[in-house]
């Protein structure tokens, strides 16, 4: 039993925590500040890191993405706007030659009747052109003044009273096209006089 007892006493335990031993804390270092979490907890930290990792990079490719698909149908578009605009320039080339022909036609024949059917021949064509992408003119003359689709720039004097309050003369045909109006007509009101 003296055996065992003399074992045992041999035996001790050193704490090496500092708060245990006051003697072995330094009053002079700074505390250490660095929160201390549990395994489990400082695992999931590290998962969740790497999960916003892998969030931010995703994050980046579909900016960069974005920015490529932007960049396309700018493209794109500006294309397609070109393509109209051609479209659209077209029937007014056709319209150009036909004058340049009637201009032609009446210095060769020396007849401004010639020159005045070209150029009617040409009005026609054109206002055929600007039917085709649906341009159509306001008719105004001899209807009441609307307002909505023509511009009064003038009164005029009239005898008639049924006259009174309609366009009797147009300055300038008006245009729509569809719904859109493009231009009022300028016109001139009846006023009637008595």
């Amino acid at each position: 039993m003296e055996t065992q007892e003399a074992e045992t006493s041999k035996f001790s335990v050193v704490d090496k925590r500092k708060f245990a031993n006051p003697d072995a804390v330094d009053i002079n270092s700074a505390p250490d500040d660095t929160p201390r979490y549990p395994t489990y907890v400082e695992e999931l930290m590290e998962r969740m890191n790497e999960t916003e990792k892998k969030f931010q990079e995703k994050k980046q490719q579909i900016d960069e993405e974005i920015g490529r698909v932007r960049t396309r149908l700018e493209t794109d578009f500006e294309q397609r706007m070109e393509l109209e605009r051609c479209k659209l320039a077209l029937p007014f080339l056709e319209v150009l030659d036909n004058l340049e022909r009637a201009v032609d036609a009446s210095l060769k024949s020396g007849s401004a009747e010639s020159l005045r059917e070209g150029v009617e021949m040409t009005a026609h064509i054109f206002r055929t052109k600007l039917k085709t992408i649906g341009v159509e003119a306001i008719p105004s003359l001899g209807r009441p003044f609307d307002p909505n689709f023509a511009q009064a720039v003038g009164m005029v004097e009239v005898n008639d009273s049924s006259q009174d309050g309609m366009v009797v003369e147009e300055l300038q045909i008006g245009y729509t096209m569809g719904e859109q109006l493009l231009r009022p007509a300028q016109v001139r009101v009846g006023r009637n006089a008595g």
